[in-house]
């Protein structure tokens, strides 16, 4: 909430909020750089990457070997979730706070690597937060990348109950 004085009274505007999807690349800065240039002030930034959890690692040939995989497993996802947090918290989150702006960098889990496994994370989480937009930057993928993998933005940009804005990747 921010708080304004005028003369004759004191009243409390909301802050409004953005969603702003991001991957582990410096690339991702386009969207993040559209966010602070068309919504500077009294927004809020909630800086979200997903992290799968992909369905096929744990899948194991030998119920013997089970128990050393699943705990090798743990502990590789556990350093890519402190990788990635700390990838967000070194290169976005300073970006956004640097304009003056509130962030929040936050790191989830989504079941599976799929597209919409992602894409539904994404959108459960800006359906719980409420905010003003969803911001995405668009990859340039080949068209059968696309067809064959799917993508996140196109899954976000069909389900979100919140308006989505999709930054081209030459936006910059």
């Amino acid at each position: 909430m921010i708080s304004r004085k005028s003369a004759a009274q004191t009243y409390t505007v909301p802050r409004q909020r953005l969603v702003i999807a991001l991957d582990n690349s410096k690339d991702c800065l386009v969207a993040l750089n559209f966010a602070l240039e068309h919504f500077p002030e009294g927004y809020s930034y909630h800086l979200v990457h997903i992290q799968p959890r992909p369905l096929a690692s744990s899948i194991l040939a030998s119920t013997v070997a089970a128990p050393c995989a699943q705990e090798g497993k743990r502990a590789r996802d556990m350093e890519k979730t402190a990788d990635t947090n700390r990838f967000m918290e070194e290169i976005f989150a300073p970006k956004a706070r640097s304009a003056g702006a509130e962030a929040f960098a936050l790191v989830l889990d989504s079941d599976s690597d799929s597209s919409s496994h992602i894409g539904a994370a994404i959108c459960k989480y800006a359906e719980e937060i409420k905010p003003d937009a969803l911001v995405m930057m668009r990859q340039n993928k080949p068209a059968i990348s696309r067809f064959f993998m799917g993508s996140v933005t196109k899954y976000c940009a069909d389900h979100s109950t919140v308006p989505t804005i999709i930054v081209p990747n030459r936006a910059a």
